[in-house]
């Protein structure tokens, strides 16, 4: 009996859960990335408009271990990072966080954040500094790309389920904003597209497959 009244509580608390999280889009330096120079920036994509409320950087010796995660469990408290607050509490998707010019070695970064909806989502990614790293490229305002097909349309807003987006976004299914409704005139669920996104992972253009 006891068994089952956990089971119905577990059911009935998942699917909130899944509705309260804001999923990240991406996050850049990728997770497990290893680049050869400082980044000027850690940005941070949601999928929807979210307020970062505690960002934190810290690093590890490289010489730790041989492995990223090896190195972050085992070579004990890491060195904090001093990071400009001005990015907290600013409600959007795309974050940008100016950080000092990093020495090489292991660097995790933990976040929390206030999704829309109004509930504490976090999480971490980490990279690694090296001179056997590849060239860093950061973002620019370029288009994204993607391919996908209709799930809904609702006024100013497309529901789209697309598959991995360059080596930024895993595939997903995700409700986009257009700049205005004629964007998808002439669509409907079900068409197959290919669909441009802006830095702020808003549709620019939209066309059949």
């Amino acid at each position: 009996m006891l068994m089952l009244r956990l089971i119905f509580v577990l059911l009935t608390i998942t699917p909130i859960a899944a509705i309260a999280h804001s999923p990240i889009a991406y996050v850049l330096p990728k997770d497990g990335a290893v680049i050869n120079k400082s980044p000027e920036t850690i940005e941070i994509v949601f999928t929807g408009p979210s307020k970062l409320i505690k960002v934190s950087l810290q690093k590890f010796a490289p010489e730790a271990n041989q492995s990223l995660v090896g190195s972050l469990l085992g070579s004990g408290e890491g060195v904090n990072i001093a990071l400009d607050g001005d990015f907290l509490m600013q409600e959007r998707k795309r974050h940008l966080i100016s950080i000092p010019s990093l020495e090489e070695g292991n660097y995790q970064t933990n976040w929390r954040a206030i999704s829309e909806d109004g509930h504490t989502i976090k999480g971490e990614f980490s990279f690694i500094i090296s001179p056997d790293g590849v060239d860093y490229v950061a973002r620019q305002d370029e288009l994204l790309e993607g391919e996908g097909q209709i799930k809904r349309i609702r006024g100013s807003k497309v529901t789209i389920k697309h598959g991995p987006i360059g080596d930024l976004m895993p595939a997903m299914t995700m409700e986009y904003l257009l700049p205005d409704e004629s964007t998808v005139k002439g669509f409907k669920r079900g068409d197959k597209v290919i669909f441009k996104l802006n830095s702020d992972l808003e549709i620019t253009e939209v066309k059949g497959k």
